[in-house]
Order: structure tokens, then C-alpha cells, then sequence
């Protein structure tokens, strides 16, 4: 660690949080590839007057219901959906949205509580697992959109956004949709990357973003945009690495900058390396005995990063939601393309020995 200090304690305990920050007197605080630190983040904020997205907008942006209410009144093109406290509010929901449709716990991150539902027989079971993912128990039902899902990070200086980075996304096959890889640059032609950025400015100035580097999912329905969700914070699965590897410069020093009121110089003009992440997924429940890396992907000249996380002993679930993952590769390429296709090839001669049967 290069921490001059170091505190044991839950992160989303916002007084705990906001004593030590009393007490050290800090000068910035942020956070990266997570939702549920983002709430105490904006209090201590508040308190201590730094700079960074504020108590009320943060909690706006960690709640997926609280989220859309704010998009919408903005007129932000985002899904029509419905809050579900409890079964007796789904009928009235699914009268107006239809099938298939998501069920999403509003304060889950990692894909956790999000579910497609295509029958009505399905929906009562989908809105118990997303209750169950929900700190607050809370559901929200929403229309299911067709069409191809794609991400954004924005760097927001104050309450401008001085860069915006458009990225493909690869997802898991349903009914899961989890991210499992990123590419940049952006497939979208040039309309729609410009109809796209827009959206991506509206959301941040409806929901008061500050100070940060947003994360963003957008899904595009013909040629129009819509924002599925955004938050006060920047993405993970490999996206600060994506952004960086791309715009020749380091997205974990920006956002540190960003909370310190510094002014954030990016290269003139951008790098503009193409790459690709993707995790690595464990295809079943159990304990890893031994995970086999071939020279050929340790040794690939493409190869930027090849990060483990899981170590022999540990117990690993099938790949489901972010959580789940137990490494990851990126890669450069001509394209992003060329990119993708590289880094799933690599990805997937990774292998895993199990110690026991599957579970």
C-alpha cells in the first residue's frame, strides 16, 4: 500500500467516513468502480465543502428509481419504468410496459438484481431476487429496449464536461447481460457519437454531477440514445485502463485531480490507441486447484495487462454478474475489432483446474 493511513471499517458508514476525514483533514475524496461508497462520498463533500458530486445528487445517482424521476423531468431520453415496493404494484406496472421487460433492484451495482423478464408467470420470481439484491428491498420495473448497449466515461471539471470517451461493450449472453469486456474507439458513426455525447451532458447536469469522471450506460434504439443509467463515479471491468491505454494519459490520476479542484490537461490530440478488455470467468461453482496461463497469451505482443485475481484454494462462482470475475486481459490493436476479437481468443485460453466436482 502507498497509503499514509489506513482505516478498517464499512465504507458506506458515512459518519465513521466523514471522522476520519475531520481528523486527517483531507483535501479530496473519490472512489472508482463502485456505487455504494458514492452516498458517503457526497456527505463528506458536503460537510467539508471539497469538491465532488454533492449528498443529494449522489444519493440520486446510487438509486436507480430516484435516477430516472431526475432524467425525466430533464427530458433526458431515457426507459419509461415504475416503482415495485412490493407485488401488489406489479400489475399496474406491467399493464403499461408490457413484455419482456428489466426488473432492477434501484441500489445494486455489478449487474446484481438485474433481470430480463420475457413471461408474466416469470415476473413475481424476478422481483424476489431483485428485493433480495436491494439494501432497501426496493424494485424497479422498466421498458425493455432493443438495441445495441454501449458506455461512456465523462470527465467532468466543476459542472463542465471537458472530455467525453464513447466505448463498445461485449456482454454475457442472456439472460444475464453482464459486461465482460470494453473496446474503444467507439463503433457508432459520427451522428450518432454526437447525438450520443449530448445525451450524455444532459444526464450529468440533471442529476448535478461534479467533479468526477461519470460512468455511463447508453443503449442505442434505431439511432436514438438513451441513457439506461449514470453514475457519480468512474466505471470498472478495465474501463479506466480503456480510456487511458486510448487517450495517453492516466484516468486514476484525473479523477484524483478532479477531487482536488486541479485543472485536468489532456494530450492534444488524443493517442487514440485502439484496445480491448475482457474478463476471465469461471464456467462453474468450486475451488481452484490450479489456474493454467499459456506462454503464448503471457508472452503475446499485443498483450498490455494480464491481471489474476483468484489464487489456488479460493472458491469461485460461475460468471454471472461483475463480481464474479477472477481476472482480466487487455490488449491493443489496429482496431477496436481486432482488439475484441483478440482479447476474447486470449481470454479464453485461460483455463482453470478445479480440486472438486461441480457443485
Amino acid at each position: 500500500t502507498i497509503a499514509d493511513h489506513q482505516i478498517s471499517c464499512d465504507f458506506c458508514d458515512n459518519n465513521t467516513i466523514l471522522k476520519y476525514a475531520r481528523e486527517f483533514e483531507i483535501d479530496g475524496i473519490a472512489c472508482t468502480g463502485t456505487d455504494v461508497v458514492v452516498p458517503t462520498i457526497g456527505r463528506v463533500i458536503d460537510e467539508l465543502n471539497l469538491h465532488g458530486t454533492g449528498f443529494e445528487s449522489a444519493i440520486a445517482c446510487s438509486d436507480k428509481w430516484l435516477m430516472k424521476r431526475a432524467l425525466r423531468k430533464h427530458g433526458v431520453m431515457t426507459a419509461r419504468g415504475f416503482a415495485c415496493e412490493s407485488p401488489d404494484d406489479l400489475e399496474a406496472a406491467t399493464a403499461s410496459l408490457g413484455f419482456p421487460l428489466m426488473c432492477k433492484a434501484v441500489d445494486s451495482s455489478g449487474s446484481q438484481g438485474v433481470i430480463r423478464v420475457d413471461r408474466p408467470d416469470d415476473l413475481h420470481e424476478a422481483w424476489k431476487k431483485s428485493s433480495e439484491a436491494s439494501s432497501s428491498g426496493r424494485v424497479v420495473l422498466e421498458q425493455f429496449l432493443e438495441g445495441l448497449e454501449f458506455g461512456a466515461q465523462a470527465i467532468v471539471a466543476g459542472d463542465n464536461v471537458e472530455a467525453i470517451f464513447l466505448h463498445n461493450d461485449q456482454l454475457a449472453p442472456p439472460p444475464d447481460y453482464t459486461p465482460v469486456g470494453h473496446s474503444i474507439p467507439s463503433c457508432l458513426d459520427l451522428e450518432q457519437q454526437s447525438r450520443s455525447k449530448a445525451e450524455v451532458i444532459a444526464a450529468i447536469k440533471a442529476l448535478g454531477i461534479r467533479d468526477t469522471v461519470a460512468n455511463v450506460d447508453l443503449m442505442l434504439v434505431e439511432d436514438a440514445p438513451f441513457i439506461i443509467e449514470i453514475g457519480a463515479r468512474m466505471g470498472a471491468t478495465c474501463l479506466p485502463e480503456t480510456i487511458s491505454i486510448h487517450g495517453g494519459f492516466n484516468a486514476y490520476d484525473c479523477v484524483l485531480s478532479l477531487a482536488l479542484g486541479e485543472s485536468v490537461r489532456l494530450p492534444e490530440p488524443l493517442q487514440g490507441t485502439p484496445n480491448a478488455s475482457r474478463l476471465i470467468e469461471s464456467p462453474r461453482n468450486g475451488i481452484i486447484r490450479e489456474i493454467l496461463v499459456p506462454e503464448m497469451v503471457r508472452s503475446h505482443p499485443n498483450l498490455h495487462r494480464l491481471s489474476i485475481y483468484a489464487r489456488p484454494g479460493d472458491r469461485v462462482r460461475r460468471f454471472r454478474v461483475g463480481p464474479d470475475r477472477i481476472g482480466d486481459v487487455i490488449v491493443t490493436g489496429a482496431s477496436a475489432l481486432e482488439a475484441e476479437q483478440l482479447v476474447a481468443k486470449l481470454a479464453s485460453m485461460i483455463k482453470i483446474d478445479f480440486a472438486e466436482s461441480a457443485e
